[in-house]
């Protein structure tokens, strides 16, 4: 949908979202997907280019050049969406730049991807997000009890996901409040 107005019609419709594992990559994608209609891949094979019909949008998660994703048919999907004026949105740990795809027209058209980089999250992002998580989990944390949570975490989404979900299951099982005990 935001390649829409594109002028050239040589232009790739696709774009790229990069970062470390846990930096909310696919999560955004969740998002994008709830928006608009897309075709979810977490890799490539012969028959995917089957699936591109006119205007199909997909999004490719941990695009990585490998056996996930042939060079050659990366090349050929690529071709096949912006001819049948689709759009791709490409989720990887690594940057355009840092991919080596052994063809050389496809790492240009991978370089000359719009692209932009997801870092991990800092303390304040972090905290909020924290907040957020076990509040819609209705597991009210203290405050001091949540700066506890954050020194001892990895500094990701998925880290926090994880923790929050554990201490709920806990304390549905047990049927008691988070302490300190539950949170070590």
């Amino acid at each position: 949908e935001f390649w829409r107005n594109r002028k050239k019609i040589n232009s790739i419709p696709a774009a790229i979202i990069y970062g470390p594992k846990g930096s909310g990559k696919t999560h955004l994608s969740s998002i994008l997907k709830q928006k608009i209609d897309c075709v979810y891949l977490t890799s490539l094979s012969n028959n995917c280019l089957e699936q591109v019909t006119e205007g199909k949008n997909f999004i490719l998660d941990n695009f990585t050049p490998g056996k996930c994703f042939p060079s050659e048919l990366v090349m050929h999907f690529m071709n096949q969406v912006t001819y049948k004026q689709g759009s791709i949105l490409l989720l990887s740990r690594l940057s355009p730049l840092e991919m080596n795809w052994n063809l050389e027209d496809l790492d240009s058209r991978i370089r000359s991807l719009i692209s932009s980089e997801i870092k991990l999250p800092d303390d304040v992002l972090l905290y909020s997000f924290i907040v957020k998580y076990s509040n819609e989990k209705n597991l009210f944390i203290s405050d001091k009890k949540l700066i506890y949570i954050l020194e001892r975490l990895d500094r990701s989404f998925e880290s926090v996901i994880k923790v929050i979900d554990r201490l709920d299951t806990h304390s549905l099982e047990v049927n008691e409040k988070v302490t300190y005990k539950n949170i070590k």
